[in-house]
């Protein structure tokens, strides 16, 4: 089986990640696997050191209004020629849709890390609802990394039924957790060690995390800004502006030394806007870190409240600080969220299941399409 996998934005982060772990597990039972993305990119790296083809030379990021990328796009599958065409978010699943026939269409995956038109203003909303129903309505199946995306796909319409999607959630690999190193052996310090691994983009909500470390300073806690992004030099700007001194940042990290690092802290904050179905939260609960997460749609699939971690409203900032108090403050209650963490991690969390999961599905997808052959 050849697979070719698309994603536009070929930077270091969630998105990115997992299109490469399924790349790479895919290899592993024998799929030959093509990859196009963003020119010169982490990606387009990363998928040659293992093993893949790689369709370098893309520029997924000119203006929506330029249909090179369509043009493009549709000659490197065309050449590749793969019996399964998975795209990953809506930019590249967009242009691939605008540029493919039906045959081709009948082979394609379209996978959803997330709904990002909720906070974008009229037109851009109506206009971004009207591609995502485009795209799902055209290709084989949509996968979904969370429930809650399927629910809104379901409510939007972007889906015919439940029959047109799948949830497929993220996962990792065990062995790639660094073991929980804490910097002090005091667990109380520990635990006031608070990692937030992740780009500094908008939908992380990195000024709110800069309020709650303001609000916690004088309880000794220091926060950990793990990752890059286009918001990293204007918050290290008001960090330094406002004074705010117990925040650290790492910048721009590789993955295992974004891990190690985070594997230093006993803390694990995401205090997003929106997510899809975020993967560090579940690469804390493995390595043993206590998890305060915010309420939005795949966050709280990861992390239920009172059993695997605390969980705020999103955008709360007091409800956040009160959470990460109670880390310290109920060490017991702590522990055993914790211990509840890794234990749910082992059980639904793992790239093997992921890698299965996917495997039938294109087994599936290749199986309709011959049965469809054979009869006519």
């Amino acid at each position: 089986m050849k697979v070719m996998q698309i994603v536009a934005d070929g930077a270091p982060g969630g998105g990115t990640t997992n299109v490469l772990a399924l790349a790479e597990d895919l290899i592993a039972n024998q799929v030959a696997v093509m990859l196009c993305s963003q020119a010169a990119s982490h990606a387009i790296d990363e998928a040659r050191r293992l093993g893949a083809k790689a369709h370098d030379g893309l520029d997924f990021f000119r203006s929506r209004l330029d249909t090179r990328i369509v043009r493009e796009l549709r000659s490197a599958v065309h050449n590749a020629d793969p019996d399964i065409i998975h795209v990953h978010g809506g930019r590249a699943a967009l242009a691939w849709v605008r540029g493919a026939d039906r045959g081709q269409l009948d082979r394609t995956i379209y996978t959803v890390r997330g709904y990002h038109f909720r906070p974008k203003r009229f037109p851009l909303r109506f206009l971004a609802k009207r591609a995502e129903r485009r795209i799902s309505r055209s290709v084989f199946k949509t996968v979904h990394v969370s429930q809650s995306d399927k629910e809104v796909a379901m409510h939007f319409g972007f889906i015919r039924d439940g029959s047109a999607s799948q949830v497929i959630r993220n996962g990792i690999r065990l062995s790639d957790m660094p073991r929980h190193q804490p910097v002090s052996a005091n667990e109380d310090q520990n635990r006031k060690q608070v990692a937030v691994l992740g780009r500094l983009t908008y939908p992380k909500n990195p000024h709110l995390v800069l309020d709650i470390a303001n609000d916690l300073a004088q309880d000794g806690f220091v926060f950990h800004f793990i990752g890059g992004g286009d918001m990293e030099f204007e918050v290290r700007q008001r960090a330094e502006r406002e004074g705010i001194q117990n925040v650290v940042f790492h910048g721009t990290q590789s993955r295992p030394n974004g891990l190690k690092l985070m594997a230093q802290s006993g803390t694990f904050l995401l205090a997003s806007l929106w997510e899809g179905l975020p993967i560090a939260p579940v690469e804390a609960m493995a390595m043993g870190l206590a998890v305060v997460i915010s309420d939005v749609n795949g966050c709280t699939e990861v992390v239920r409240d009172g059993m695997e971690g605390r969980v705020a409203p999103s955008g709360n900032g007091a409800a956040f600080v009160a959470a990460l108090r109670a880390v310290v403050a109920e060490p017991e209650r702590t522990q055993q969220l914790v211990v509840n963490g890794k234990q749910r991690v082992a059980a639904e969390f793992t790239r093997e299941r992921v890698v299965r999961e996917h495997l039938n599905l294109y087994h599936d997808c290749l199986s309709k399409i011959g049965s469809r052959n054979a009869s006519s």
